[in-house]
């Protein structure tokens, strides 16, 4: 009994140890913030990103809340940034570097057209979110 006790203690503790990747998406998410919606100034663009918060890159489905499932706009982020390049411990590291390279990222996604012909800086502009909620 104390060695499984000891064997689960251990697997969770290795499970929660390894964060690294988890913390890469919320840096995405910041970088969207201070270069996006912190600059707008539609109020309901603001709105419609906060509520929007995981399904402005990613939808669910019923079947499915996969983090996998990226609408036009996650895939879109994904083209530019890989998650794989943006450790907590880069971020922290080298601050600068980072951030010119969100800043190059971010100009280009915005640049881009989605599946409609838009780009998704016209629909900010327009005060919509820049991919599709919950849509393939």
């Amino acid at each position: 009994m104390k060695s499984l006790a000891l064997l689960l203690t251990v697997t969770f503790a290795a499970l929660f140890a390894n964060t690294s990747d988890v913390q890469a998406v919320p840096a995405f998410a910041k970088a969207f913030k201070a270069r996006v919606t912190d600059k707008s100034k539609n109020a309901d663009f603001v709105a419609a990103v906060t509520a929007a918060k995981c399904n402005l890159c990613h939808f669910a489905t019923p079947e499915s809340k996969s983090k996998k499932q990226k609408n036009d706009f996650g895939k879109e982020i994904g083209k530019h940034l890989s998650k794989k390049n943006y450790t907590s411990t880069r971020i922290r590291e080298e601050a600068a570097a980072v951030s010119k390279e969100f800043d190059a990222a971010f100009s280009k996604i915005m640049a881009a057209k989605n599946p409609s012909g838009a780009t998704y800086q016209s629909r900010v502009d327009a005060g919509k979110l820049p991919g599709s909620v919950n849509e393939k």
